[in-house]
């Protein structure tokens, strides 16, 4: 009983520390943990408090990996949840590395002739992880060790997510890959065919972040599925559930866009050659394929905060189709689509409700206007422009969602309330 209840106020403290994290003052919160030694404290109890080997002398009732109302996974689950506040968005995630492993950025960015992140360079190291592995590293470890069917895998894919939030740094995903993080993410979506959809999700988050913009990332992936077999498996994960991996769709979508706008056209065209995945979104019919699909599985009577990146995504989709001149022919493309599937005016429709629920949610939210910026390297004006160009009311205008719609089956003049 004294080991259980022992174990309970920690939670609690985790739990408290969390909410204080994700609240107004997080800033003030962050310096105080920070300067208290929050990270060193915790990354000296992990193995001897956190992930520590079972005794079975004390089997705590409740106690598997099933049950996540045990005492103790209940204590790693906060533990977990408190790292991911911790590090998302904010320049303290670097304190969850120790001096070796902040050198080793540094070095990842010289190697790379590109200027060093700021923020690594103005941690202050009295307050960083001591000894031969900071916290970042050991997480990964134990990561790579979880079981398959561990109830752990969701809330540690997320805490290393959190790690590479924000502003993408190609440093901080060298420094995860050189850990070999991607191959084992492939292990799991591939060779172990991963069913559970919240670990799928939390993975696919994980790895179009970990992917994002960085060409060695996708010869990494490539190597790694080599036969057709392996990326049909990873291509019936994505489609089998496209709200789970809408996110890894348009980190691809972005990287290949960021790639063929690159100076060296020869050797970008090598890089999608030699990339299965690059090059089977460079095909426009399997871009238009994921447009329909992200588009048609949302509505606004059914939208929640989990499945509004799809239409974040087909926005993506489209944006970069508009910086090409291309826009119409997408348009066009999905007019035809609705036809062929006898439902003509339903998509487009759809779409154009779903854009005026983005307009009243997006344009009154600053917070979340940033995070769609940073995550997409896309200024928020240009968001804003192309929204507006989709929903302009002419009908003549040729980047104006109404302009596809047949008058017969028009149906967006009415308030948006009735949506």
């Amino acid at each position: 009983m004294k080991i259980m209840h022992e174990i309970m106020y920690k939670v609690e403290v985790l739990y408290v520390l969390c909410v204080l994290l994700m609240g107004r003052q997080r800033n003030q919160v962050h310096k105080m943990l920070a300067e208290f030694r929050l990270i060193p404290g915790l990354n000296n109890l992990f193995d001897k408090l956190i992930w520590r080997k079972h005794s079975t002398n004390h089997v705590l009732h409740g106690q598997n990996q099933i049950c996540d109302c045990s005492p103790e996974i209940s204590l790693k689950i906060q533990f977990l949840r408190l790292l991911q506040s911790f590090s998302d968005h904010h320049e303290n995630k670097y304190l969850l590395l120790n001096s070796q492993e902040l050198n080793e950025l540094s070095a990842i960015s010289l190697k790379a002739n590109i200027p060093e992140v700021e923020a690594v360079v103005n941690t202050d190291r009295s307050l960083i992880c001591d000894g031969k592995k900071g916290l970042l590293t050991r997480l990964l470890q134990v990561m790579k060790k979880e079981p398959a069917e561990s109830s752990f895998r969701f809330w540690q894919a997320r805490a290393v997510e959190s790690f590479l939030r924000g502003v993408t740094s190609y440093a901080d995903q060298m420094f995860l890959l050189k850990r070999g993080l991607l191959e084992h993410i492939l292990l799991c979506i591939i060779d172990s065919e991963c069913k559970s959809r919240d670990v799928l999700q939390s993975y696919f988050d994980l790895l179009g972040e970990l992917m994002k913009f960085n060409v060695d990332a996708f010869k990494r992936f490539n190597k790694y599925v080599n036969t057709e077999g392996k990326f049909q498996i990873f291509l019936n994960q994505i489609n089998s559930s496209l709200v789970d991996s809408n996110m890894l769709v348009r980190c691809i979508v972005l990287s290949l866009d960021r790639f063929e706008s690159q100076t060296d056209a020869v050797k970008v065209a090598e890089v999608i050659s030699q990339c299965c995945l690059l090059s089977y979104m460079s095909r426009v019919e399997n871009r238009l394929s994921f447009l329909f699909r992200l588009i048609n599985i949302i509505q606004v009577q059914t939208l929640t905060q989990e499945n509004v990146s799809c239409l974040n995504t087909s926005l993506v989709i489209l944006m970069l189709a508009r910086r090409k001149g291309k826009l119409p022919f997408y348009l066009n493309a999905l007019r035809e689509k609705e036809l062929a599937e006898k439902y003509p005016g339903f998509l487009l429709n759809n779409f154009h409700s779903l854009l005026r629920f983005w307009q009243e949610h997006y344009l009154n939210k600053d917070k979340d206007s940033t995070c769609l910026e940073n995550s997409s390297c896309i200024s928020f004006s240009y968001w804003k422009e192309t929204v507006s160009l989709l929903l302009c009311p002419d009908r003549t205008a040729p980047c104006a969602i109404i302009s596809y719609i047949d008058e017969a089956y028009m149906n967006v003049d009415k308030d948006f309330s009735e949506d």
